[in-house]
């Protein structure tokens, strides 16, 4: 029966997704497309400050990405009465002109989220081997993407669209991946979008790594159907339900918290609660009083949240499949997509701004 249901998955994944690259908002308004490329219809005055980051402001908010360090977003503020507070972890300015990308503030995961066992893994008859990454030994992490120097396609004032291609080796399918940003003064949309350019199908995922502040009194609530407890090299071990000590359907208070876990079955929506600025905190760049909703399409059915203790932030990841995925065939919700020659993955994320939101 799972093979089964893996099956129907992955065929769903091939013919699902529209002829054209999913864009967010008003992005798809600011690109045109012809043969391919991304044209950009008015060209601003370049914003760019140092180590070469991008610019983006609409209104209040200002987010700054980084092409040639992973694609990266590099921070993201919203200008308040007492003055810029951060979205996201703001990020480290050594690594802007490029990297690594998890000093940053949120990183695209392509063409696959998390890890993969010993960077090994078979597809169709063929053993797959990818070079083990040096912080996350014994296996391979989060793709190509996020140590690649992208491509600027275009821009407008609020709107970038990025870009870049592999070629095939080690990963032996070549692809196209894109990336489009929309800026508005409320909130922030991500597009992801992976086009198989070889010859035969291709195994593929996606995802978002993004950082966000995590002073005490954070809470994260979300709703998904379960938990991967982890093994020794934190590769997912058992399934089970979500214990009370990490329910976030109600809320969850982050304070002293310590997850690295995949939840499956998430329903698209996560929200980010920060507490009111206590009378003997400075206003700094903390968010006091603000909460953001993470809303993901419903390609992103894995929620991959990493709190680690003593830090002050939190990864909340919505991936289209779970950790270790390429070698969880029997698992039907594993998550991984298979493109024909020339079909594509897209997948958006929004990060709205709210104010004033209770904690539950």
């Amino acid at each position: 029966m799972a093979g089964g249901l893996k099956i129907r998955f992955l065929l769903l994944c091939t013919v699902s997704y529209p002829t054209q690259p999913r864009r967010c908002g008003t992005a798809a308004a600011a690109f045109r497309r012809r043969d391919g490329d991304a044209i950009i219809r008015e060209t601003p005055p370049p914003m760019i400050f140092s180590g070469d980051a991008i610019v983006l402001r609409h209104g209040p908010s200002t987010c700054a990405v980084a092409p040639a360090a992973g694609g990266a977003i590099a921070g993201w503020t919203l200008d308040t009465g007492n003055g810029p507070v951060d979205l996201m972890r703001r990020g480290r300015a050594g690594a802007v002109a490029g990297g690594p990308a998890f000093d940053l503030s949120c990183f695209p995961l392509i063409p696959f989220s998390n890890r993969v066992a010993e960077g090994r893994f078979r597809f169709r008859g063929r053993t797959v081997t990818l070079p083990v990454d040096p912080w996350n030994r014994p296996h391979a992490i989060h793709g190509h993407g996020w140590e690649t120097a992208w491509t600027v396609d275009g821009r407008t004032e609020s709107t970038l669209a990025l870009s870049y291609r592999h070629r095939a080796g080690a990963w032996p399918w070549p692809y196209r991946a894109e990336q489009t940003f929309d800026l508005a003064p409320d909130g922030l949309s991500v597009a992801i979008t992976i086009v198989n350019e070889g010859g035969e199908p291709m195994p593929a995922g996606v995802g978002l790594h993004p950082y966000f502040p995590r002073p005490p009194g954070t809470v994260l609530t979300a709703r998904t159907g379960s938990v991967w407890t982890n093994g020794p090299t934190r590769l997912p071990e058992r399934r089970m339900p979500v214990p009370p000590v990490w329910d976030m359907s109600r809320g969850l208070c982050l304070d002293g918290a310590e997850l690295d876990h995949g939840f499956p079955g998430w329903d698209g929506t996560a929200i980010l609660t920060w507490p009111t600025r206590p009378h003997d905190a400075v206003n700094g760049t903390v968010p006091w009083g603000l909460s953001l909703t993470v809303a993901a399409d419903p390609l992103f059915g894995h929620l991959l949240v990493y709190a680690p203790p003593g830090e002050d932030y939190v990864c909340v990841e919505p991936a289209s499949h779970m950790t270790d995925g390429f070698n969880r065939g029997e698992e039907a919700d594993a998550g991984i997509c298979v493109l024909d020659p020339d079909n594509h993955l897209s997948g958006c994320v929004r990060f709205r701004i709210n104010r004033n939101m209770p904690l539950v």
